[in-house]
């Protein structure tokens, strides 16, 4: 069943005919909407062989856009940068060894062993070091967990701008769509408008009518083009934004594919049920949560400085003099000789000038912020539910008294047209017939898929907004998004 008839619970528009003699004509300006309607005038002046603008579903547009999109790659590869600065941290708990060997010219060895009669001869000196921090109060464990609410935070921001990347290509997708839609109530305003002025210019042969009907209908005319013209370049506008949010060249234009039916489609919102869900999905709450943990884990880590640490130290030196160039029979000269040293380092913070007192003091500020800024975000998503459960309410209440105003439409036209035929009311009681019919059918599809979008805003709210599965869409891939009948 396609989409238009079932938009939602209890919201569907029944199949009512267009009057018997517009009903040949809304088919073919249904069936021409395909072929030239959405087709740019650039496009449509050239060659008569090119290929149309392609179809494009819901589901193409949201991956495109995930694929496209370089500030989700962006934040990827900070995802990657916070990962890697957790095992930079936890490098602190492993042994670190060092070398280096020094090759020098000198007249003494360590500046205090002079060689005989002054003469500088060349030294090899290799150093091996080996230090393990045995106690440190916290300073390293507190640098892990600080790397690790960040290597958090990291992944709740790219899952924030991916759900962003989402909701913007939905939005500009159904934006599209519903102009689309919007171009085809145009194209049949368009057809009543003409149908009007042809049964009027026949009638003021015949005698039956005055000018002033012809006149009217003219001008009734005119105003149904230009409502088709700004419908049309709506849509050329929306396709050129939706392609921008695909990562397309903005010179080509889509068409959006028809919806089966609301892949987001809400039957009963309640912030108040729902609040709890999305404090646990939303990536926002997920990263001020992380934000905050990082916070106190870096102030845990300020007032570990103000401890002593106690670090492990091996040494191993390793030398190589010339023959004789020391006088000390217990050095082999001219042979490498070793020596090897193992202690301990206690290192202790006197005073540093107030330097642990103030970032001790700035990391604690830096936590209450961050307490606030969660607070916040909480407040920001019972704000968003409840903006979107309203726009539910309200799109699902417009829908039905549109619904109901276009079935009333649609039948006072039909019983307005007959009774002109018959000579029993005048042309501008037809003209307010078709202009009420036209408000009704632009209040369906305002509503309709205002429904649509403020379903996609309380999915975005809630956290559970993904990429749809291409297979739910399969049946409309091949769909034209334009049928014969107007919705």
């Amino acid at each position: 069943m396609p989409l238009s008839k079932d938009i939602g619970p209890g919201n569907s528009i029944p199949p009512a005919p267009f009057p018997k003699s517009s009903l040949v004509t809304s088919w073919v300006g249904a069936g021409l909407l395909c072929l030239g309607l959405l087709w740019p005038a650039s496009a449509r002046a050239a060659d008569p062989g090119s290929s149309p603008p392609p179809n494009v579903t819901l589901s193409q547009a949201v991956f495109s856009a995930l694929n496209a999109r370089p500030e989700l790659r962006a934040e990827q590869d900070k995802v990657q940068s916070a990962q890697e600065t957790i095992g930079q941290a936890k490098s602190n708990y492993y042994p670190q060894l060092s070398a280096s060997l020094q090759t020098m010219y000198a007249n003494s060895l360590f500046g205090f062993f002079l060689f005989p009669g002054y003469q500088f001869e060349n030294l090899n000196l290799l150093t091996v070091t080996l230090s393990q921090t045995l106690l440190d109060f916290g300073k390293t464990s507190s640098q892990v967990d600080q790397s690790r609410w960040g290597y958090r935070a990291a992944k709740a921001h790219m899952e924030t701008v991916r759900e962003q990347t989402i909701r913007d290509a939905e939005s500009a997708y159904l934006t599209l769509l519903a102009d689309q839609h919007q171009v085809l109530a145009d194209r049949k305003n368009l057809e009543d408008a003409e149908l009007q002025l042809e049964e009027a210019t026949v009638r003021h042969q015949e005698g039956t009518s005055v000018i002033l009907d012809v006149t009217r209908a003219r001008v009734n005319v005119s105003a149904a083009r230009l409502a088709l013209v700004k419908s049309q370049d709506q849509v050329r506008s929306d396709s050129v934004t939706l392609a921008q949010v695909m990562g397309l060249s903005k010179t080509v234009f889509l068409v959006a594919a028809d919806l089966d039916r609301d892949p987001n489609a809400i039957a009963h919102p309640d912030p108040d049920r729902d609040m709890s869900k999305a404090l646990s999905h939303r990536p926002e709450w997920k990263e001020a949560t992380a934000d905050l943990e990082s916070a106190k884990a870096t102030l845990k880590n300020s007032k570990a400085q103000n401890y002593p640490s106690i670090t492990a130290l091996g040494q191993s030196f390793t030398a190589t003099l010339p023959s004789g160039a020391l006088p000390f029979t217990y050095i082999p000269n001219n042979y490498p000789y070793s020596t090897f040293s193992i202690g301990g380092t206690l290192t202790v913070p006197i005073f540093e000038g107030g330097y642990m007192v103030h970032q001790t003091a700035r990391a604690r500020a830096d936590v209450m912020t961050a307490r606030d800024n969660r607070e916040a975000t909480r407040l920001s998503i019972a704000t968003d539910l409840k903006k979107a459960a309203l726009s539910i309410t309200d799109a699902k209440e417009q829908l039905d008294w549109a619904l109901t105003s276009l079935d009333n439409a649609r039948k006072n036209e039909m019983l307005v047209q007959e009774a002109y035929r018959m000579g029993q009311v005048q042309s501008v009681d037809v003209m307010d017939a078709q202009t009420a019919l036209r408000q009704a059918r632009e209040s369906v599809i305002r509503a309709r898929y205002l429904l649509m979008n403020s379903n996609v805003l309380y999915r975005y709210a809630v956290g559970t907004l993904a990429a749809p599965e291409a297979e739910e869409h399969a049946a409309s891939d091949s769909r034209p998004t334009t049928s014969g009948q107007i919705r």
